[in-house]
């Protein structure tokens, strides 16, 4: 049985956050050594945000960690959607506002999202899975995951994090399900940026409106993030939610093969939808504290017990098979003991 470290925060403070940063490290103190290089993976938060990852904790963390490795970075990939976020230098600019300005922000897929490297798994729905070129040069992951409500998932922490965090864009258009891309006339003011830009050339002009020709498509998604007007539309409701939560789960699996890793869920903030979503949210549970645990299933099986499954369950999905598909590929188990830190 995978033990489950937990410790308590009803009331956030500065001054708790960096002390729970530092008790957290010590359960882990011994995993990671000398020769290791670090990658700790994180969301840095979509503008506007006020409820993302505190940069306070994870700095306690980077600041013990750092002395104990070769190397450690903090690491996210670019998104699919519209956003700063979209651009790996925007990216990184934010990341820095958001106060994660205390180590070296890595960008993995590249400034736009298709620099990456296939991993074979040999999987339901993935032979191959698309990650982040960067992950290549790191022999570690340290997953430091917001838990959150998911309208897709119904919830994401560490597998969402690593499975779709370490995605390149064409691999998280894969787990989307998403690759009939569309274009909307009513908002394309023709620039011509997006079939500049198509690697495949499979943006074409059509009786004075740009299309996407997909037989061409190579499902990259350059066309989302260059658009300077958001006219490229991804049709979320082409995803089925349990399809998209075990190819996440399937990418859990690439990102982490070979590769050394340990988990921490932050369950502080706990807001009805990930923080991917701009603007403010209110937190729909009261602050319960921080877990670690180098079972990516545990922990996330005690996250969700913690909570209550009823307060996650907002549109029909059931948001443990995640957790039972992770198990199932053997990167886990769901009992589990928890041993609170004091």
């Amino acid at each position: 049985m995978s033990k489950v470290y937990f410790f308590k925060i009803e009331k956030q403070s500065p001054k708790i956050l960096e002390e729970a940063g530092n008790k957290i490290f010590k359960v882990f103190s011994d995993f990671f050594g000398r020769d290791d290089k670090v990658l700790i993976k994180v969301h840095f938060g979509e503008r506007g945000s006020k409820t993302y990852l505190s940069p306070v904790f994870v700095k306690a963390v980077y600041k013990n960690l750092i002395k104990k490795v070769k190397e450690a970075a903090l690491a996210d990939c670019t998104v699919l959607y519209k956003s700063e976020r979209s651009f790996a230098s925007f990216h990184k600019k934010l990341a820095k506002e958001h106060g994660f300005d205390f180590a070296p922000v890595l960008i993995l897929d590249g400034e736009k999202g298709n620099e990456e490297i296939k991993i074979n798994i040999n999987q339901r729905h993935f032979r191959e899975v698309k990650l982040g070129a960067g992950i290549k040069n790191f022999n570690a992951i340290l997953a430091i995951s917001h838990f959150t409500g998911h309208g897709c998932t119904g919830f994401g922490a560490g597998i969402k994090n690593v499975g779709m965090g370490f995605g390149s864009k064409a691999g998280k258009l894969e787990m989307h399900k998403a690759f009939k891309l569309k274009i909307n006339s009513e908002i394309c003011r023709l620039c011509g940026v997006c079939q500049r830009e198509c690697p495949s050339q499979a943006i074409l002009k059509n009786n004075g409106k740009f299309e996407i020709e997909y037989q061409k498509c190579i499902g990259c998604g350059f066309c989302i993030s260059v658009c300077p007007f958001g006219a490229v539309e991804i049709p979320w409701e082409d995803s089925i939610s349990g399809e998209v939560q075990e190819k996440i789960v399937e990418y859990t699996l690439g990102a982490l093969k070979g590769r050394k890793a340990f988990f921490v869920n932050v369950l502080l903030n706990i807001t009805p939808r990930c923080d991917c979503l701009k603007g403010v949210q209110e937190p729909m549970v009261p602050d319960i504290g921080v877990l670690a645990s180098e079972d990516i299933v545990s922990i996330e099986q005690a996250s969700l017990d913690l909570i209550g499954k009823e307060k996650v369950e907002k549109t029909g999905i059931d948001e443990s098979w995640q957790i039972e598909y992770a198990k199932e590929l053997g990167l886990g188990e769901r009992e589990y003991e928890l041993v609170e830190i004091k």
